[in-house]
């Protein structure tokens, strides 16, 4: 689905109508595509006010545990409302599909040489000049269009290219005061590259269970409209110092905003921001590199386009693979997915690979309240063999993605395949949820696990994680490849699973 699409359907549809109908020269086929829109833009209509009621919500679900009460009730409807809006989604998506073929269509029988998702201007509907897009952004175009193979959110926008000043950032007004949730959650529906950690429902999982401050830097034009913001999160540790981070315990974050002056004006005043609490370093993950800011490339994200149907993935994963997931299948293996019924099963799985890995814990809490705040954006796969836990995954959607931040198997039973059984369940389970890409999350190169995830064809992207140090110091090393972690890595390694997940967490909630 193209969210440009989507946006201009809510805010200038009479644009959006002549750009699209402008080269039809059937009256019949006019009125047809119209009348579809129109029928779109009633259920965008719909979409928000639900969208709307699920924020309030949420809001009253964090407010429900900060005073200790009951919120079944509330998750229930959350979880409902997140039903009736993927329904809705499901037909904007497929009114878009309707509306591209009867384009395509008529473009195919017309004698117009120029492409139907032309402005007058002659440039494409996402106004960057281009129709290699097509209707529907980077997942599909009109027949003609090349497929986009990046997610929304590593397509860097036009808007953020160029050059900028020291005048541009003079009149941005940057401040690290509350933002209403409405604006917030409003800014963030009209970008196109956020990702899921810019949502604001984050704000109180840091802060009730990993109990640090979060700041949201925003930015504002000299007319006051919010033109870009960052979520800032100050880790207080003794043992690894303070610092901020954007954002810690995941692989995206930064500065999301509507122009590069902008996205400068928010890491300038993180920077100060961190310099004012007395931190020793400012983190920033981002997908794309920076000039002037101190930089480390020692991850990549893996990301594989996924095809439109589960009998392609099939032939495009090859025979070998194919051969290795039929062997696993032999084996009984059942795979589960769903929510906080199958958290018991996951955690079993995943704090005793972490105790493996010599890595401190996080607790079950966590994810608990991960699945809560996110009823329609988080779940839980759980491949088993006779009702027995051997691999686990915990999935997050966003738009046009489907990721997996954690992911564990039984390394005892690893023999049975478990591992390769689940993640091709949970492709095929991307497939069938319309995701365009699977993001297997950030490797090492030549790393066992990197290795794991090109094998399913994923392809690399470069992270690229930027500081600010206090006195210039050196970069932080804080990561497991340190040698100076290593001695602990071994002690932990060793200890029973039920110890690690006692002091684990504690320790898990100061590690970036």
């Amino acid at each position: 689905m193209s969210t440009s699409i989507r946006k201009q359907l809510r805010n200038n549809p009479d644009t959006l109508l002549k750009s699209l109908i402008g080269n039809i020269h059937s009256p019949e086929t006019r009125a047809v595509v119209t009348t579809k829109l129109d029928a779109i833009r009633e259920i965008l209509s719909v979409e928000k006010e639900k969208l709307e009621r699920r924020q309030q919500l949420s809001r009253k679900i964090g407010e429900a545990k900060k005073a200790n009460e009951d919120s079944s009730q509330l998750i229930a409807e959350v979880s409902q409302l997140s039903t009736e809006i993927n329904a809705l989604k499901q037909k904007i998506d497929d009114g878009l599909d309707s509306v591209e073929l009867e384009i395509a269509q008529h473009s195919s029988t017309s004698d117009s040489t120029e492409p139907d998702s032309r402005d007058l201007d002659g440039k494409g509907l996402d106004g960057k000049g281009s129709d290699s897009k097509g209707l529907r952004g980077n997942n599909q175009g009109l027949g003609h269009a090349e497929k986009i193979n990046l997610p929304l959110h590593l397509q860097t926008p036009a808007v953020a290219s160029g050059s900028t000043n020291d005048h541009d950032i003079a009149n941005l007004v940057t401040t690290h005061e509350s933002l209403d949730t409405a604006a917030w959650d409003a800014f963030i529906q009209a970008c196109d590259h956020d990702t899921i950690y810019h949502d604001q429902r984050w704000q109180s999982v840091i802060e009730n269970h990993f109990r640090h401050d979060y700041h949201l830097v925003s930015c504002r034009d000299q007319q006051g409209s919010l033109v870009g913001i960052l979520p800032m999160v100050h880790v207080k540790s003794r043992l690894f110092g303070t610092f901020t981070i954007s954002m810690p315990y995941f692989n995206y974050g930064g500065p999301l905003a509507h122009s590069v002056a902008a996205e400068e004006a928010l890491l300038t005043h993180a920077a100060k921001l961190s310099e004012s609490i007395d931190c020793e370093h400012m983190e920033i993950r981002e997908t794309k590199a920076r000039n002037n800011w101190e930089s480390t490339q020692r991850k990549i994200s893996m990301i594989l386009p996924l095809p439109a149907s589960d009998e392609l993935l099939d032939k495009q994963l090859g025979s070998k693979l194919r051969a290795q997931v039929k062997k696993a299948e032999s084996n009984e293996l059942t795979i589960e997915f769903g929510g906080v019924e199958l958290l018991n099963s996951y955690y079993q799985v995943f704090s005793r690979n972490m105790r493996d890995l010599g890595t401190p814990v996080y607790s079950k809490k966590l994810f608990a309240e991960i699945l809560e705040n996110f009823p329609d954006k988080a779940f839980i796969a759980v491949a088993k063999q006779h009702g027995k836990p051997l691999a686990a995954g915990f999935l997050l959607g966003h738009k046009d993605k489907l990721e997996i931040p954690w992911a564990s198997s039984v390394r005892s039973k690893n023999h049975l395949g478990a591992n390769m059984f689940m993640y091709r369940a949970i492709l095929r389970e991307a497939i069938a949820r319309k995701y365009a890409y699977f993001d297997f999350g950030r490797s090492t190169r030549n790393a066992t696990t990197h290795r794991f995830k090109k094998q399913w064809g994923a392809q690399e992207h470069q992270l690229h994680w930027h500081y600010w140090t206090k006195g210039d110091e050196q970069t932080p090393e804080l990561n497991p490849d340190n040698p100076k972690f290593k001695l602990a890595i071994m002690v932990w390694q060793r200890l029973p699973v039920f110890v690690t997940t006692l002091i684990g967490p504690p320790l898990a909630r100061n590690l970036p």
